[in-house]
């Protein structure tokens, strides 16, 4: 019988609740809209698995979480996926070296990340020039609904990481 390591293991379960997550953000009016705007919940629980499990295996669900981003958007083929490499090599890095890797940082990671991926997001794709529009009525109210949901995934994703222990 095939017996997989717990590393394997965990990675199959980061990658099915990728794939749940992104399933649960694309499905129309599964989730209330927060002042007409609605989480970035793939960004989110990347980051969190970047937390736990450092900047090159966080790197890389980044990327798979941006591919699925990809996927279900408009945006240029790839855009996302570089944004969310970008953003979980940094927060894996930022754990790894200079931050404790406790909810608080969590927290704070969590808003940092969606703030940066919507900056980037109105850079590189949007043709409004309003920033002021673009901070009160989608930065905040998408940064503030991504943030509030990342406790349950960093909590849920660090019960994974403490249950599959690597061997």
């Amino acid at each position: 019988m095939l017996r997989l390591s717990g590393r394997t293991q965990k990675y199959i379960v980061y990658g099915v609740e990728l794939f749940l997550v992104y399933i649960i953000q694309f499905t129309p009016s599964l989730l209330p809209a927060f002042f007409g705007e609605r989480p970035m919940l793939l960004t989110v629980c990347a980051v969190s698995i970047a937390l736990l499990e450092g900047d090159m295996v966080g790197m890389w669900f980044g990327m798979a979480a941006g591919l699925l981003l990809d996927a279900g958007s408009t945006a240029p083929f790839g855009f996302y996926a570089l944004v969310n490499l970008s953003i979980c090599y940094g927060c894996g890095l930022l754990v790894m070296y200079l931050m404790r890797n406790n909810i608080v940082t969590s927290v704070l990671l969590g808003f940092a990340a969606t703030v940066l991926a919507s900056v980037a997001q109105w850079l590189f794709l949007s043709g409004s020039s309003d920033f002021l529009y673009f901070i009160v009525h989608i930065l905040l109210p998408r940064a503030v609904y991504s943030t509030a949901t990342m406790p349950a995934f960093f909590y849920f994703n660090r019960a994974i990481t403490t249950r599959l222990y690597d061997d």
